[in-house]
């Protein structure tokens, strides 16, 4: 059985500080990707993001467009500047479902992630998806595929 992370970098902000917003140009792109994933039947059977409030809002904003009831969970692990091994940990201490796993959260850590389970950073330009099939058990992941802003029409 396979875990699918689905790792994204949230919506282009208005600022760096934790409070920040989304922008406009943020908030369309993500609703653009959203409805791009609901076309493809995409479902996450959980959703995790950092305490910022950026990432909070592209969780919700994604998981709205996609129709979704789930709530994020906030985890602290999540933040900019966090080690990606206990990042992993905590998430995968979580007991996460073998399914998609939604996972919201900010650069570096997001291709310190991607790179301690592919060996390959696929890049993270804001509002950027990259999938990783990960077996039960494995510490070590599959790149799928990468949905970067350039790869929608907003």
């Amino acid at each position: 059985m396979l875990l699918t992370l689905c790792l994204l970098r949230h919506g282009r902000a208005a600022g760096q500080a934790p409070e920040a917003e989304l922008s406009p140009e943020g908030e369309a792109h993500i609703r653009a990707l959203g409805r791009r994933l609901a076309a493809e039947r995409f479902v996450p059977e959980a959703a995790f993001t950092s305490p910022y409030l950026r990432a909070q809002r592209t969780a919700r904003t994604l998981l709205t467009v996609l129709g979704s009831t789930l709530e994020p969970r906030i985890l602290p692990e999540l933040v900019p500047d966090a080690d990606p091994g206990v990042a992993l940990r905590a998430l995968f201490g979580l007991g996460l479902p073998l399914a998609r796993v939604l996972v919201v959260s900010h650069q570096p850590l997001l291709g310190r992630m991607a790179t301690a389970l592919t060996a390959h950073d696929p890049g993270f330009s804001a509002g950027t998806l990259v999938e990783i099939e990960v077996a039960e058990g494995d510490d070590s992941g599959t790149f799928v595929r990468r949905l970067g802003p350039e790869d929608l029409a907003c």
